[in-house]
């Protein structure tokens, strides 16, 4: 680790930076004027721009720049779970971050063959772009997602000097599409759902032979009637776990009562709880999931019973992944009739607009669903055209 700092000669304030060779302290003068001057940010940025040209300049000319991009990202990916142990990430986080690790790393593998890390450049990351782009057709919001993975492998070549500059400093990553009201279900299309969602539910409680355990009609359920996301639903447990509690870290935890009566949601480094005893279907709902599945941990496994009480074969009696419901998802839709380009997370908007249509208090609705800041609750308050319809006929 290097040190930036400055000092007066004469009338001229200089800026050097400092670091260790061979044993000794080397002295560089890099420019003018006082880093006292700089933020935090820039002084950060810059010092870090020097440790890798002076510090660690002379390794890459060694053997760091033999090591493979295969063997890096494993490195990093190992690096990852750390955070993970010490609560600075999330297992979401470092999850995604692995899945998305490994699919540049198989793109590398695939098309290139165990390149050396000297080799991740603008224009490779540039083609794994166009891969994504045109061949697994990934919109632009997914992509710049898995370049912000890779961001985190360039970094870390740059802080142990295997890449000297920024290969991102040149790329062409897309931007993330915004927001906007198209992706939040109108009134009409989340009813349909909602309606549909329940009634199956109710008809599945009731012991009907022809509607059993479906994980997307159930997390569907629980995101309309709670407004969860798709994450919190997937992790919900039983009961609480050992490492369940605290706040302030990044690690995320959902679990219920003894008899159902509350829901502790800890995501995103908010913390919410729900009062489901007040909604009865819902408990329920979880009384029958625990007799038919027989989960253990969370409340929707993979696990599927037989009708001789034995597990199905293909029962993982795990939990199952965020990326499992996204397909079935886009299926039910189309068979309600309901336009299939939204997301499981659009379920979330729809709970929330819906609240904010009863003219529910914005911080109520905010504090419920966890929303950190009451303007990101503020974006669903906007105004479609079948709400327009009926403030027009009131005029």
């Amino acid at each position: 680790m290097g040190t930036l700092y400055s000092n007066k000669v004469g009338k001229y304030t200089y800026t050097y930076f400092s670091y260790r060779k061979d044993g000794k302290n080397v002295v560089v003068k890099v420019g003018n004027g006082d880093v006292k001057d700089m933020s935090q940010t820039q002084r950060r940025k810059i010092q870090k721009k020097y440790e890798v040209h002076f510090e660690y300049k002379k390794q890459r000319t060694h053997h760091k720049i033999t090591e493979l991009i295969s063997n890096v990202i494993d490195v990093v990916i190992k690096e990852r779970y750390k955070r993970l142990k010490m609560d600075q990430l999330s297992q979401t986080t470092v999850g995604g971050d692995e899945k998305k690790l490994n699919y540049f790393k198989d793109f590398v593998l695939d098309r290139y063959g165990n390149l050396t890390v000297d080799k991740i450049d603008e224009g490779l990351l540039n083609k794994y772009t166009d891969y994504c782009r045109d061949e697994l057709g990934n919109n632009p919001t997914t992509i710049n997602n898995k370049h912000k993975s890779v961001q985190i492998l360039t970094k870390y070549c740059l802080n142990n000097g295997y890449l000297q500059t920024n290969p991102y400093d040149k790329a062409l990553v897309p931007t993330p599409i915004k927001r906007s009201k198209d992706r939040i279900p109108k009134q009409r299309e989340y009813d349909i759902v909602k309606d549909y969602v329940e009634d199956y539910v109710i008809k599945y409680i009731g012991g009907d032979s022809d509607y059993k355990f479906d994980p997307i009609i159930m997390t569907s359920f629980f995101q309309t009637q709670l407004g969860m996301r798709i994450g919190e639903v997937l992790i919900m447990k039983w009961k609480r776990g050992k490492s369940d509690g605290g706040e302030g870290h990044s690690r995320s935890y959902v679990y219920l009562n003894s008899n159902y009566s509350e829901l502790v949601v800890y995501f995103k480094k908010k913390k919410r709880t729900y009062p489901i005893d007040e909604i009865p279907l819902i408990q329920k709902l979880l009384k029958k999931l625990k007799e038919d599945t027989d989960s253990k941990i969370y409340v929707l496994e993979n696990r599927t019973k037989k009708k001789n009480g034995k597990p199905h074969p293909q029962s993982t009696n795990k939990k199952f992944e965020n990326t499992y419901c996204s397909r079935p998802l886009k299926s039910m839709l189309r068979r309600l009739g309901v336009d299939d380009s939204f997301s499981t997370h659009s379920l979330r908007h729809g709970f929330v607009t819906d609240l904010i249509r009863k003219n529910h208090s914005l911080t109520k609705i905010g504090n419920l669903v966890g929303h950190s800041d009451v303007r990101m609750t503020e974006i669903y308050g906007h105004l479609d055209t079948s709400d327009m319809r009926g403030l027009l006929k009131t005029v």
